[in-house]
C-alpha cells in the first residue's frame, strides 16, 4: 500500500491526489440524500409516487445527457476547468434547492447539482489514466472507494444531522453544499497548474464513433442495468421499508448499509478483475446477492433488514466492477474518456426508466410486490451484457475495424 501510495504520488502528484480523493467524494451525497428524505419530502410537498419517481430519475436522466457533452467541453477548455465548472454547478445547485421555496427550485436545483456529478463522472477515469499510468488499478480502486464512502455518508448521516440541527428536508440536501465547495479548493489550483487540454496533447476519439460498435453497446446496457438497480433501491427502499412499518431513520439506515457494503468491495474489486482469469464470475456473484435481497423484500421485508440489505449492497459491486472495466477495455486516454462518456452516458439513460418505471407500477398495483418482481427479472440483462464486457477486449481495436 506504501508503495502505491508513492507511485500515485510521484505520477500525478500529491494535488492531484488529493483532488481526485475530494471530487469522489462529493459525486454521490447529492444524490443518495435525496432517498433519504424522501418519504419527508413527499409528506411535504404532497408530490405522487410517479412525480416522485421522475425525481428520483433525474440522477440517471442527467448523467446520460449532459454526461455526453463532457468530453467536448473538456477538449476545448481542458479537463481540470471543466471539473471546476462542475463544482461550481455542484454547489450552487444544492444551494439553490435548499433556500428557495418551491418544488421549481427543487427540480432546477437538482438538474444543475446533478449535471456537475454527470460531468465529474465521465472524466475522472480519463483523468486517473493521464495523472496516474503507472498506478491505475489503485487509483481506481481509491476513486471508486471514495465515491462509495461520500454515498454512503450522504444515505446514512443527512437524516441524523439534519435532525440534530432542528431542520427540515431542505437541510438535509442542502448541507452537501458545504463539502462540494471544500473539494473546489484544489480543483481550482490544479486548473491554474494544467491550463491546455488534454486533446492538445492526446488524440481524441469521438462519442459518435462507438455507435457502430456492439461491444461498446455492451458495456452501455451493463452500466445501465446496475444502474438501473442502484438507483431504484436509493430511491425507493425507504419508502418500501417505511411503508413495511420501519421507521424513516431505520429505513433510511438500511440504505446506508445498502451503500457502506460497497466501500470494501469499492476497494477489493479492482485487484480482483485483474487477478481473475474468469472475470464473469463476479457478475453471476453480484446477481445473485440482488435476487436473494429482492426475494427477502418481497417476503421478509421487516425480518433480518440488515441481512437483506447487506445482501442488496453486495450485488452493487456491480458498479465499480463496471468503472474499472471502462479503463482496462482502452489503451489509451482518449479510448478511456470516450468509452466512460458513451458507456455511461447510454447507460444512465437506460437506467433512467427505472426510478420512474417503479414508482408508476408503485402506484398502479398499490404495493411493492410486482415492481420487485419487475426489478428481478431485468437483472437477466445484466448478466448477459456482463460476460460480455468482461471478456478481454479493447475499444480501439473496433474503432480501428
Amino acid at each position: 500500500m506504501a508503495a502505491t501510495a508513492r507511485r500515485a504520488r510521484r505520477s500525478g502528484g500529491l494535488l492531484i491526489v488529493l483532488a481526485v480523493v475530494l471530487l469522489a467524494a462529493n459525486l454521490r451525497p447529492a444524490v443518495n440524500a435525496l432517498g433519504a428524505v424522501m418519504p419527508e419530502l413527499r409528506g411535504s410537498t404532497g408530490l405522487s409516487g410517479t412525480a416522485s419517481g421522475v425525481l428520483l430519475a433525474l440522477p440517471t436522466l442527467c448523467f446520460a445527457l449532459i454526461g455526453f457533452a463532457a468530453p467536448a467541453v473538456a477538449s476545448r477548455i481542458g479537463s481540470h476547468r471543466t471539473v471546476v465548472l462542475a463544482l461550481l454547478a455542484l454547489t450552487g445547485g444544492q444551494v439553490l434547492r435548499a433556500l428557495v421555496d418551491g418544488t421549481w427550485a427543487l427540480f432546477v436545483g437538482s438538474v444543475l447539482a446533478l449535471g456537475g456529478i454527470a460531468v465529474g463522472n465521465v472524466l475522472l477515469p480519463g483523468l486517473i489514466r493521464l495523472h496516474f499510468a503507472t498506478a491505475i488499478g489503485p487509483m481506481t480502486a481509491v476513486y471508486t472507494t471514495m465515491l462509495t464512502i461520500g454515498g454512503t455518508v450522504g444515505a446514512g448521516l443527512t437524516l441524523p444531522i439534519e435532525h440534530g440541527l432542528g431542520g427540515s428536508w431542505q437541510t438535509g440536501i442542502g448541507m452537501w453544499a458545504v463539502t462540494a465547495g471544500v473539494a473546489l479548493v484544489p480543483w481550482l489550483a490544479a486548473a491554474a497548474r494544467h491550463s491546455r487540454p488534454v486533446a492538445s496533447t492526446t488524440r481524441r476519439i469521438g462519442v459518435l464513433a462507438l455507435l457502430h460498435s456492439p461491444r461498446a453497446w455492451a458495456m452501455a446496457v451493463y452500466f445501465g442495468g446496475q444502474s438501473l438497480q442502484a438507483y431504484v433501491m436509493f430511491g425507493w427502499l425507504p419508502s418500501i421499508l417505511a411503508d413495511a412499518g420501519l421507521s424513516d431513520e431505520a429505513a433510511a439506515g438500511s440504505v446506508a448499509i445498502v451503500v457502506g457494503v460497497g466501500i470494501p468491495i469499492a476497494a477489493v474489486v479492482p485487484a480482483l478483475l485483474g487477478a481473475m482469469r474468469r472475470q464473469g464470475a463476479l457478475v453471476v456473484g453480484f446477481v445473485a446477492c440482488y435476487v436473494l435481497g429482492y426475494l427477502g423484500l418481497i417476503l421478509i421485508p421487516t425480518s433480518a433488514t440488515w441481512l437483506l440489505a447487506l445482501l442488496i449492497g453486495i450485488g452493487g459491486g456491480a458498479f465499480p466492477m463496471a468503472l474499472t472495466l471502462m479503463a482496462l477495455r482502452s489503451r489509451t486516454p482518449a479510448g478511456t474518456v470516450a468509452l466512460s462518456a458513451f458507456g455511461q452516458s447510454a447507460g444512465y439513460l437506460i437506467a433512467s426508466c427505472g426510478p420512474v418505471g417503479f414508482g408508476f407500477l408503485h402506484d398502479l398495483t398499490g404495493g411493492w410486490t410486482i415492481p420487485l418482481v419487475v426489478l428481478t427479472a431485468l437483472l437477466s440483462v445484466l448478466l448477459a451484457t456482463g460476460f460480455v464486457v468482461t471478456r478481454h477486449w479493447e475499444i480501439e481495436d473496433d474503432l480501428r475495424g
